[in-house]
């Protein structure tokens, strides 16, 4: 039996409400063309609520509050929580190359911050934790502490796990596996985990970047926000920066995806490589 039969049409009224409560409160652009996807992401909720029509569905979201279990339980469905460890590599390589050697040296002992906005299953901090713990080892008197944020709670709950599909494995190079990561014992779960050393490294926290500032007490040397502008228009993702600036120290560096920029936005920045930005006080 299809869709239409058990629940009606999805129609464009709901594809409205739905669009413009996620706009609203997570700054998430669905456009028209993504009526089919919505649809087909949601529509296993219905069975599973016992509910009986799209237009029930919505009515039940939409009459709950922004951060509510069904809300997020949508926002799950409806975003891409695409990532990968070590994804956009040269990142991680200008950070041991070029911009740690030079604050260690500048900064003697002084401990580095990082915020990892919009982490989705964790192996992006993870990544930074395994790139800055080599880079400890190598240099006694550095320290490190990283905040990772995403809306999902279903995104944070794998993250502090840090349990991942042993085929994860070989995104991560070789250099770092043996030392920081952990494989399951048992040859029937093919697992891999992170090592303590490295979660423990990492602070996760629930935060919708629409939401303005993290309840956090400190500012950053280097903002990670990659790969989650672009689900944004333009009036949002200034918005979103603006906040994001206001967490980085003076100097302190941004980190967008390669398909992301801030070009002809109005930020007081030095563009440094390829989607790296320095904040500039000048």
């Amino acid at each position: 039996m299809n869709n239409e039969r058990l629940y009606g049409d999805f129609t464009d009224r709901d594809f409205k409400r739905l669009s413009a409560f996620i706009y609203q409160h997570f700054g998430i652009n669905l456009y028209p063309a993504k009526k089919v996807l919505v649809k087909s992401r949601i529509h296993r909720r219905l069975t599973a609520l016992g509910m009986h029509s799209y237009e029930e569905y919505c009515d039940y979201v939409l009459n709950e509050d922004s951060d509510g279990q069904e809300v997020m339980e949508m926002i799950d469905r409806i975003t891409t929580n695409k990532t990968e460890f070590f994804r956009e590599s040269d990142h991680f390589d200008f950070l041991t190359t070029t911009y740690l050697p030079t604050f260690f040296k500048s900064s003697g002992r002084r401990n580095l911050n990082i915020w990892c906005a919009g982490c989705s299953s964790g192996e992006e901090p993870y990544t930074l934790a395994m790139v800055l713990s080599e880079f400890q080892s190598k240099n006694p008197g550095f320290s490190f502490g990283i905040v990772a944020s995403d809306i999902s709670t279903s995104m944070l709950k794998t993250a502090s796990r840090a349990v991942y599909d042993m085929k994860l494995l070989q995104q991560i190079p070789a250099m770092y596996r043996t030392k920081y990561v952990l494989k399951n014992k048992n040859p029937e779960k093919k697992l891999i985990r992170m090592m303590p050393s490295i979660r423990n490294k990492v602070k996760f926290l629930r935060h919708n970047l629409l939401e303005g500032r993290l309840s956090v007490g400190t500012n950053f040397d280097v903002v990670f926000c990659r790969n989650t502008l672009i689900y944004f228009d333009r009036k949002t993702q200034e918005s979103v920066i603006g906040m994001l600036f206001q967490h980085l120290s003076p100097e302190g560096y941004l980190f967008l995806g390669h398909s992301e920029s801030l070009v002809n936005m109005n930020f007081k920045t030095r563009h440094i490589a390829s989607a790296i930005y320095q904040k500039s006080n000048n």
